[in-house]
């Protein structure tokens, strides 16, 4: 399945890379932010193209992150249930004095 989710996103930057590359619009720009000007200057396409990337980085290293944080709890949270279980089967097979 997850080979499955790897063919599927890669699809889908191929489809996002070549819709963006025949929409292109080849107008030379700089970037501002608020008083700052990029000393250089691209087309629209790279830079929307730059922002895409970015934004994939930062989303995919997330969603690992989540991922890494869930796992941990999941091994976690198995080691106390085991421990609890062997706990429950000592003291079920202790007998009862009156």
């Amino acid at each position: 399945m997850k080979w499955l989710k790897t063919i599927v996103l890669i699809f889908a930057m191929i489809i996002a890379f070549l819709l963006a590359t025949l929409a292109v619009n080849q107008q030379e720009m700089a970037l501002t932010f608020a008083v700052w000007e990029t000393p250089f200057t691209l087309s629209m396409f790279w830079w929307l193209l730059a922002a895409f990337l970015i934004g994939l980085t930062f989303g995919l290293s997330n969603a690992l992150w989540m991922n890494v944080k869930a796992r941990m709890q999941a091994r976690k949270l198995k080691q106390s249930l085991a421990q609890a279980e062997s706990e429950l089967a000592r003291l079920r097979s202790l007998t009862v004095q009156s």
